[in-house]
């Protein structure tokens, strides 16, 4: 009995036991349950926050329209990122056009704030309406926050709540002021609107001028009300002032501080030599304003004032990323985009970014870090910081200025769409002595562009050009040959100031003495001409260059018939081909021929050096076509498959540049890695040259691998995974194969060294024993 009492003890103690685990397991796994909703709940609410960004535009302004779409672009960007991180907020876009007035600008922002909830905006992008809202925001809106990206009014440094991606009007006057001093100007004629941003610049140079105590005399103004002057005719009052006043002063020239009604103004002194006499400066972008180009008055009168300007880009004009951005922005317009259009891009990404750093949309927060913390790298207008006085504290003024009228347009031609920009940027900078750490500022603030002396803004030549001599060209199309017939010439660039893709075709009878290219973002010249064996096309690719002193690389193709191949061949040369095989002239059994280019700044971008002796031969496996494969220069070499893609034509240009680049790179830094990879490339691309399906074996790998590299070199916005794994596996085993090349040469040299003195002393030993028995006879 003992026992089964016992027995039935232990069973209500495991029995016990058991329900105690599995009630304990039930309570675990409803904690982790409930902790795993709570975590998804909050997972989901995070994919659920949304930030809400105001767009204040007016609608009366092309510039403001594609500021608008450089937004909105960014705004794209944004989701894709989204896409790509899904736990990252939304953004939502709360369009407030208006008509442009002051008021206009205060009732939209005031319907977006009381009804959509936005706190959050981007503009307006004039200093009148910035000031006129931010100041009325201060009061009825204190939680409210602006980035405005054009504006420039000192009176928002007193506002807090709004921040400028543009300089003050301080550093804009002394770098317009610092200009005017460089050209001798002796007195300025001030012609304005009568707003917060004419009258404040004016004043500032006023203020210069007579603070600096030289020779620059500033004038009373001649100004006009906003609305006041809306056609030819009532231009027509203020040109008369204009010109009484230029009749009392011979030696003026004119500050013209407008808007869209400068069109006007530039029509009404259309004809008039005493207006169009003196050089016009202006503050702003009027040189570049479409309204005044694609007018035929308006146009001829800035030709002849050769109309001159500032407008604030930022840093890194020449930047391959905002390149490719406002090209697409071209695209969306239509048109050429406003060159301030990556301000109000960067805009709309600092406020989404920030909120994403801070994990909040609390406006005053997003505010707070903008001002203690702002050191941006990665925005299209480059490295922004802001002051103290809620403004950009660091870049450069793009100088532009319309291109004088040619006289006669059969022997000069200029590739722009309407201005050309040679004095390059004024770069505004200040040292304020802070030690600079991992990319971001040890002190709290930057340096206040306010206090920045004359010194610090210093104008430096960016811009370049190559000049195409018509009697180079010719030369260069009578090395194909007396039978060279209908040659055509393609000429494709990039305008410096507008990033417009400019293209020009000329035939014999058409092309110009003279064809002037901006050699900003590179550009291309393609010769073609009909043989009786087929056609002949020659290319030159020239890549990017920011420096007339740059060595720019150019790459050549040549592309001719092969007739007893049923097909076409091309052929690439590069600047070093031409020391291995001569510059030759002739033909010879259906061959095409040599053609050697150079680039010269400044001068003609076509050499046409002196014939060779003996004609270059391109017969079929002949020895030219060997040397050619031999003789290939740096510019092409570094990319042996890359190389032979773009001749099949797989790979675009512009790709292939970008490439040929990140092999001069690697064989400067790894050599032993570029021989390597030479090793393990020639016999692939031979086959290549004979075996369609061997080239779509390769090309699977060795595509994404170019578009990688394009990438790194900053000509793509995204890399390629596979392309990086590719690129990590193949630069490894190059590197190897590199090794093991050079330690063999080694042993090859060291074997030389040793047998060199000793096939010496054979020959002494061999002499010595000769000149003995010579004696001994």
């Amino acid at each position: 009995m003992a026992d089964y009492k016992e027995t039935r003890n232990l069973r209500f103690k495991y029995r016990s036991l058991l329900i105690g685990v599995v009630a304990s397991g039930v309570v675990l796994a409803i904690v982790i349950g409930l902790a795993v909703g709570l975590t998804i709940q909050r997972c989901n609410e995070r994919k659920q926050e949304i930030v809400h960004v105001g767009l204040l535009f007016p609608t009366n302004d092309e510039s403001a329209d594609g500021m608008r779409e450089a937004a909105m672009m960014a705004v794209d960007d944004i989701r894709v990122h989204r896409e790509k991180v899904p736990s990252a907020a939304d953004i939502q876009v709360h369009t407030g056009d208006y008509d442009g007035s002051p008021d206009g600008a205060l009732q939209t922002f005031r319907r977006l704030y009381s009804q959509q909830d936005v706190r959050l905006f981007v503009g307006p992008d004039t200093s009148s309406h910035a000031v006129h809202v931010a100041e009325w925001a201060m009061v009825n809106a204190p939680d409210a926050v602006f980035i405005s990206p054009r504006a420039t009014s000192e009176r928002l440094a007193n506002a807090t709540n709004a921040i400028r991606l543009s300089m003050g009007d301080h550093a804009l006057a002394l770098a317009l002021y610092l200009k005017m001093q460089s050209n001798s100007v002796s007195v300025v004629i001030p012609v304005h609107i009568e707003d917060i941003y004419s009258t404040g610049l004016v004043q500032r140079i006023r203020d210069l001028a007579d603070d600096m105590m030289d020779d620059i005399a500033v004038t009373t103004s001649i100004s006009y009300a906003p609305g006041t002057i809306t056609n030819k005719e009532e231009a027509g009052r203020l040109t008369e002032q204009l010109r009484d006043a230029l009749r009392d002063n011979p030696d003026a020239v004119v500050l013209l501080v407008s808007y869209s009604e400068a069109q006007v103004i530039l029509e009404a002194a259309n004809g008039d030599s005493t207006l169009l006499g003196r050089m016009w400066y202006t503050g702003d972008s009027l040189a570049l304003r479409e309204d005044i180009l694609s007018s035929d008055d308006a146009k001829q009168s800035a030709q002849m004032v050769s109309l001159y300007g500032l407008a604030y880009a930022g840093e890194e004009l020449h930047s391959k990323r905002r390149m490719r951005k406002m090209q697409k922005l071209a695209d969306r317009l239509k048109r050429s985009p406003p060159m301030f259009a990556p301000l109000a891009y960067d805009a709309v990404n600092l406020i989404y970014d920030t909120c994403q750093i801070m994990q909040t949309t609390d406006a005053q927060v997003v505010l707070a870090h903008l001002t203690r913390e702002a050191e941006w790298q990665n925005g299209l207008s480059g490295r922004l910081a802001i002051d103290s006085q809620m403004g950009r504290a660091f870049g450069d003024f793009l100088h532009s200025f319309v291109a004088p009228q040619i006289p006669d347009i059969g022997k000069v031609t200029v590739a722009m769409t309407g201005s050309w920009i040679l004095d390059g940027l004024s770069q505004v900078s200040h040292d304020d002595g802070s030690d600079q750490q991992g990319g971001r500022r040890s002190e709290p603030e930057v340096a206040v562009s306010d206090m920045m002396s004359m010194s610090a803004v210093m104008s430096t030549a960016m811009s370049s050009a190559s000049i195409f001599n018509r009697s180079d060209v010719m030369a260069l199309k009578a090395k194909a040959g007396n039978d060279c017939h209908n040659a055509k010439f393609f000429i494709t660039a990039t305008d410096p100031a507008t990033y417009m893709q400019v293209e020009h075709d000329f035939t014999d009878a058409t092309f110009p003495e003279m064809f002037i290219v901006s050699t900003a973002y590179g550009y291309s010249l393609q010769m073609s001409c009909d043989k009786p064996e087929g056609p002949v096309v020659l290319d030159v690719l020239c890549p990017p260059s920011t420096n007339p002193r740059d060595n720019m690389a150019c790459v050549e193709t040549v592309t001719y018939p092969v007739t007893d191949q049923g097909g076409r061949r091309r052929l690439l040369l590069s600047t070093g081909t031409i020391g291995a095989i001569g510059e030759c002239i002739g033909e010879v059994a259906g061959c095409a021929v040599c053609f050697g280019t150079r680039v010269l700044f400044e001068s003609s971008i076509l050499d046409s050096a002196a014939a060779c002796a003996e004609p270059c031969a391109f017969g079929i496996g002949g020895t030219c076509g060997n040397a050619i494969g031999e003789g290939i220069g740096d510019a092409v070499a570094a990319t042996v498959i890359c190389t032979e893609l773009f001749v099949q034509g797989h790979l675009d240009a512009q790709t292939y540049l970008a490439d040929a680049a990140f092999g001069r790179q690697l064989a400067a830094e790894s050599p032993h890695v570029m021989e390597g990879y030479h090793t393990l490339a020639s016999p692939i691309v031979w086959l290549m040259q004979r075996s369609d399906t061997a080239t779509d074996i390769v090309k699977t790998f060795a595509l994404p691998w170019a578009q990688h590299m394009s990438y790194l070199q900053g000509m793509a916005d995204e890399g390629d995974e596979f392309g990086a794994v590719v690129m990590e596996i193949g630069m490894t085993l190059s590197g190897a194969v590199g090794r093991v090349t050079q330690g063999t040469r080694a042993v090859i040299a060291l074997g030389d060294v040793i047998l060199i003195p000793v096939l010496i002393a054979m020959v002494t030993i061999v002499a010595c024993l000769a000149m003995c028995n010579f004696g001994m006879k």
